[in-house]
């Protein structure tokens, strides 16, 4: 026995206006693409799982081992010295990056409030991998192995998809 779904039908033998054939609505095809995946804004929950692999990530080699990770003789250099303070400081961005981004997991943070504490970190990073990325002679000097330019570029725009990513997730 067929059932037709209820959804479908506003009365007996009737069909219901459907919002995809309503000619009043003028939506190009992308709008109706979204539409049909869910929308087009990108949700907190996958931005958040986005800064906990990425950030998480970094977070954790930070706080284990900077230097052995990101310092001069690393494949992943981003910087050609640290020094006690850098080692210090990076250490405790680490934890900090770790324990803030990977939150919603352990701590019960929501991911609509990790969002908007986000926005400005993100905003503020982005400028401060620019500087060095061109500027800091420590930073913008870093050569590496694994690939032939300084990875503070790859920052960068890392960052600016996810600045841009933020802004839709709290649209």
């Amino acid at each position: 026995m067929a059932v037709a779904p209820a959804a479908s039908f506003s009365t007996p033998g009737r069909l219901a206006p459907s919002p995809l054939l309503d000619a009043t609505k003028r939506e190009s095809s992308s709008e109706r693409l979204l539409a049909l995946r869910g929308g087009g804004a990108v949700s907190p929950d996958a931005y958040c799982m986005a800064l906990a692999g990425v950030y998480g990530g970094f977070g954790l080699f930070l706080t284990i081992a900077p230097e052995t990770c990101f310092g001069g003789s690393s494949p992943v250099s981003y910087w050609t010295e640290f020094g006690e303070a850098g080692v210090w400081f990076a250490r405790a961005l680490g934890i900090t990056m770790l324990s803030l981004y990977t939150s919603p997991m352990w701590a019960g943070m929501p991911t609509d409030v990790l969002t908007k504490v986000a926005l400005p970190i993100g905003i503020v990073s982005f400028g401060l991998f620019y500087q060095a990325a061109a500027i800091l002679p420590t930073a913008s000097g870093a050569k590496n192995a694994f690939l032939p330019f300084n990875l503070w570029w790859t920052q960068v725009v890392l960052q600016a998809g996810l600045v841009v990513a933020n802004v839709l997730a709290l649209m």
